[in-house]
């Protein structure tokens, strides 16, 4: 059974799922999908072709599906919004719709959106990911599964955060970030290894030791990065997850973040 206040606006033609909650003041439009036991609470706006998962909770003043605001955008065009199952979104989090038309933005499933984060246009937030408050996204940014970007970063358009790697508070990032790795600063390049974050995501130690003795390969001021790229490649027996590192590099369309002199001699001593 549904739960929908009187004081919604639910449009008769949008797809209400099983036991789905709607709180005062929400805004529901025609072609929006809303999966089972998800709940709005008060005050939230979901537009345009948007479908949201089960099992999800959404705060108050949050919008999703609203129409990109790249200037590009074509109002009379379709574009998609789609959110997975169990996000927690909180309070004014804004998720805009894909520009280019039949373009999606999309979210994955078990993912933390933090009060004040933005998702432009066309990005793709993978699983498990959590943006902290005020994290930004600018359109067509790909975020791996398990990425924590922290509270008040920027992401440049057309950047890509790797799996299970964090960006660190008030980061300013305009290159990638490499899977697997922490990355800070003004602008933002990468550190270390994150340790943590891979024991969280389920990675053996020595899985984490493997990744640790591939970044110092990559990132020694001894190599050039194209020279330690084909060192890496050549050895034997990589593991999946140094093929996921050597892909993030050769198919970066806006270059690494790579580690400052002080980083070199942190993870080479």
């Amino acid at each position: 059974m549904n739960h929908i206040s009187q004081l919604a606006v639910v449009h008769p033609d949008a797809t209400i799922g099983d036991d789905v909650t709607v709180g005062p003041f929400c805004t529901i439009g025609a072609h929006v999908v809303i999966g089972d036991r998800t709940h709005l609470k008060s005050h939230v706006v979901v537009d345009g072709y948007t479908t949201l998962g089960s099992d999800c909770t959404i705060y108050p003043f949050t919008t999703l599906g609203i129409a990109s605001q790249d200037l590009k955008h074509d109002p009379s065009s379709r574009t998609f919004t789609q959110i997975g199952d169990r996000c927690i979104i909180r309070e004014f989090v804004s998720v805009h719709s894909g520009t280019e038309p039949e373009s999606i933005t999309s979210i994955g499933d078990d993912c933390a959106l933090l009060a004040h984060a933005h998702v432009a246009h066309n990005c793709t937030v993978g699983n498990h990911v959590v943006m902290s408050h005020s994290a930004t996204l600018g359109g067509h940014v790909d975020v791996g599964d398990y990425a924590n970007i922290g509270g008040l970063a920027a992401v440049h358009q057309f950047c890509r955060i790797g799996q299970v790697s964090m960006v660190a508070g008030m980061a300013r990032v305009v290159q990638d970030v490499l899977p697997f790795t922490i990355a800070e600063g003004f602008p933002a390049h990468m550190r270390v290894v994150n340790k943590v974050g891979l024991e969280r995501a389920g990675f053996t130690g020595d899985e984490i030791k493997e990744i640790r003795r591939v970044f110092r390969t990559l990132f020694t001021r001894e190599l050039r990065l194209e020279d330690a790229l084909k060192t890496v490649a050549a050895e034997p027996d990589n593991s999946p997850n140094v093929q996921v590192m050597l892909d993030a590099i050769t198919l970066s369309q806006r270059g690494l973040a790579r580690p400052e002199s002080a980083t070199y001699e942190m993870n080479v001593s």
